[in-house]
């Protein structure tokens, strides 16, 4: 599913945005989780770029996810758009559902530190 996001995300043009800064946010205009993850991070000192997508991308998004739960063969598979999108150090993060997880585990500030972004 990872390959399928970044091929859409290179389609539109943020691949050297993401490769290029420490710490992106990909999100919808005026989604208050983009704002969720954003406060996270600056609240560790970690100040991230923020990408607002465009409607097509993010009517494509269940597109990209509902491909990737055929081609798995997994019906398991969460098919909701996944907005924000987080990538550290140039690599997928996930949701913000899986920065609070890493949060709250203790990985995501060891993988800041990694990034050079704090």
């Amino acid at each position: 599913m990872e390959q399928f996001l970044m091929a859409v995300i290179k389609e539109e043009g943020l691949i050297s945005i993401v490769k290029g800064s420490m710490v992106v946010i990909v999100g919808k205009r005026a989604c208050y989780m983009s704002y969720v993850a954003q406060r996270l991070l600056e609240g560790l000192k970690a100040y991230p770029t923020i990408y607002e997508v465009s409607e097509v991308f993010v009517a494509r998004m269940p597109l990209i996810h509902n491909l990737g739960r055929i081609l798995s063969e997994d019906d398991n598979t969460l098919v909701a758009p996944l907005f924000p999108v987080v990538f550290i150090g140039g690599k997928l993060v996930g949701g913000l559902n899986r920065l609070i997880a890493i949060h709250v585990t203790g990985e995501l500030i060891p993988m800041l530190k990694a990034a050079g972004a704090i």
